[in-house]
Parts: structure tokens; sequence; C-alpha cells
């Protein structure tokens, strides 16, 4: 046996912590056919299985479950190295006024900004949360993360992933009025909200039909939607796990790109790139949630 990859040993543990190959290419940020690929390399290096295939699950062998082990020791110690190094570089510490909107705050940002602490407990994250435009060439805020179709030409960044949008209700109010829109109560979103291309967009496929509420904050429409007060549009990461029904996608050119940005005169700062680094490795991991419309 040659000696062992650590990439085929991440994606054994990832296959182990998911218990699927599905579980571990979400956890991963790959393919589900790389992970298949990836633990037949190995098994083939090793020369035995190192997983049972159940209905339930993918299970260790008993040889699957020591280069599990192998693999946690190695983690453990390259984690342990690279966080010495973090903390030694010069830099790393002080604040990163961090802007995004409720949804993202809400539904995405939790985790990733825990992991983040985690890594640089130096850096303080100072958050401002709103659905309108800071301006960072006043400081306003050092790094933003955003849906938008064009970004301020005067910022820097990339986009991270696609962000699509769907309508959706509850079940019980869709099987009470079914899906045509014009026979359903919207719930609309307002302010700042309503001015971007799904806002149009849905004004104009609605037409004249009753509207419940109107907001200018996703995470309150999708708590009406949830209760039955209307249907509504959200981005679809936020419907995910609620429970909602959804009625349609609307056309995936509207679905804006979800941008990460900072001013240029900041971007060579040690903790500006370490944040931005950190929140663009981690958005990888929620692609199948922000891009499920594949029409």
């Amino acid at each position: 046996m040659k000696d062992l990859d650590w990439n085929d040993l991440r994606h054994l543990l990832a296959m182990a912590r998911g218990g699927s190959a599905a579980g571990a290419a979400r956890a991963l940020g790959v393919s589900h056919a790389t992970v298949l690929r990836r633990l037949h390399v190995l098994e083939q290096e090793v020369g035995t299985a190192l997983f049972d295939r159940l209905q339930t699950g993918y299970v260790p062998t008993d040889a699957g479950q020591s280069f599990i082990d192998i693999g946690e020791a190695f983690e453990r110690a390259l984690t342990g190295a690279r966080r010495e190094v973090e903390g030694q570089a010069a830099g790393l510490a002080g604040p990163v006024r961090f802007t995004t909107t409720d949804s993202l705050a809400d539904g995405i940002l939790p985790d990733i900004l825990h992991a983040f602490h985690e890594r640089f407990p130096a850096i303080t994250v100072e958050m401002r949360i709103t659905n309108a435009r800071l301006d960072l060439d006043r400081r306003e805020a050092d790094v933003a993360l955003r849906p938008t179709h064009e970004p301020p030409p005067a910022w820097v960044g990339k986009p991270l992933a696609r962000m699509d949008w769907g309508l959706y209700a509850a079940p019980a109010y869709v099987r009470a009025l079914g899906h045509e829109p014009a026979g359903q109560a919207w719930l609309l979103p307002d302010g700042h909200l309503a001015q971007g291309p799904v806002g149009t967009w849905l004004r104009e496929r609605i037409g004249s039909a009753a509207v419940a509420a109107t907001a200018d904050s996703f995470v309150a429409l999708r708590r009406l939607a949830e209760n039955g007060t209307g249907a509504t549009a959200l981005p679809c990461f936020m419907a995910h796990g609620t429970g909602l029904e959804l009625l349609e996608f609307p056309p995936r050119r509207l679905s804006p790109s979800l941008w990460l940005l900072t001013h240029p005169h900041l971007r060579h700062s040690g903790r500006i790139r370490a944040f931005m680094d950190h929140v663009a490795q981690q958005i990888r991991g929620w692609r199948e949630r922000l891009e499920p419309n594949n029409g």
C-alpha cells in the first residue's frame, strides 16, 4: 500500500459521519460521484471493503473503522497545527464590520460565524443586518454578503453561488385554495425587498389577487406563510426544512448571484482576507440548497 492520501481519508470521514455518499457530498461541497470514486480508490488501495452497504446507510467494517481512527487522529493534528499557525499570524485580530441580509443572517450564517470564531477567536465580527445596501466607501461595513445581479463596480469580490427563488405556501393552505395565484392571498416583500426582479415579477404574476400582508423582511414573510396566512416568494434555502410547499419557481434568469464584497483598500488586510476566505469556503456546503432550480 502506498502512502495514504489525506483527501481520500477526508472523504472516508465524511462518509462515516454522514452515513451516506449524499451526506458526505453535502458536507464536503462535492458531487455524489466524487465521494464514491474516492471511496473506491481507497478500497482498491487497501485491498478490502471499508463500508458495508446497508439499506439504512453505510456502516464501517472493522478495516474501515481502523482507517477512520487514523483519519481522525490526522485531522486533529492538522487542525491543531493550523490553529497554532493562524494564532501566530500577524493582523488576525480586531473587528470585521460585516453586513448582510436578515434572511442570510437567520438561515446560513450562524454556523459559518461559529466556525469562524473557533478558528479566529481574536477577530470580532460586528454584524449590520439590513436589507439596505451599506456604503463600504464610508466604512459603514468592511465586508458585504449580498444577493445582487450587479455588484457596485467600485467594490471587489466574487460570486459564491446562484440564489434561486420559489413561491411557497403551507400545505394546508394549498389544499384549501389550490395552486392558482389568483385564488390565493399573497404576502409581498416591501421596501428594499420589493425593488428586485423577483418582486416585480411576482406582482405581475399574481395580478389582482388579494394581498394579506407586506413586510420588509423575508424572515417575517416566511413565518406568515408557515402560519397559513398566505403564499409568498422566498429564497429557496429559507424554505428548506420548514414544510412549506413549493408552488413554482420564478424564471431562473431572475436568480441573483450571492456576492462576497469588500473595499479595494481592505482586501489585503489579514483579518478581512481570513474572514472572506472562510465565508467563501463555507458557502460551498450550502450550494445544493441555494441552487435547486435546475430548469
